[in-house]
């Protein structure tokens, strides 16, 4: 069974793949075609992939998956997330899954370790309750529960990148 990391995982390096070593299959639905079968023949599932500009959506029976190369914060995600206000954002990946099941993956760069600090706070003010790891000056986790969600917040201090993985599991 593939889970949900792998499941990113695989779907990253095949669009990757199709993206940049296949530019002669520019032709519209070509890439969507060949992702959906590279998709299918990794996991069994039957998928529909949509292309576009900036963004990757991809669908199957269960769930739904977004993925977005964008600056800016979700809008859709949860009010009681405080917005991890420094560095960049790289990437998200959003995928929403049968009830109130929901992922959102966001790719950070450019941050220090007391923005990390500054975070945890900002979870605390909000009734997030933490637990953070640091592993000296190399980088660590960050993470948090409220309720039915959760946080991971992995990072790496010497290249001042990280992703925080927001999750809803009623």
């Amino acid at each position: 069974m593939v889970t949900g990391k792998k499941w990113i995982r695989i779907v990253i390096a095949l669009l990757a793949l199709n993206l940049f070593l296949a530019p002669g299959c520019r032709e519209k639905g070509t890439q969507e075609k060949m992702t959906e079968q590279a998709l299918k023949m990794a996991t069994g599932k039957d998928v529909d992939v949509n292309i576009k500009e900036n963004k990757v959506e991809i669908v199957d029976k269960d769930s739904r998956t977004e993925i977005a190369e964008t600056t800016t914060w979700p809008q859709d995600l949860s009010d009681d997330v405080p917005k991890f206000d420094t560095g960049k954002i790289n990437r998200v990946v959003k995928t929403q899954e049968q009830g109130d099941s929901w992922t959102f993956n966001i790719y950070l760069t450019d941050f220090s370790g007391d923005d990390i600090r500054n975070y945890e706070n900002a979870l605390k003010e909000k009734g997030w309750q933490t637990e953070s790891m640091q592993m000296g000056d190399k980088g660590g986790s960050l993470n948090g529960q409220k309720g039915t969600m959760g946080i991971n917040f992995m990072y790496n201090l010497e290249e001042k990148d990280g992703m925080l993985a927001v999750f809803n599991r009623p």
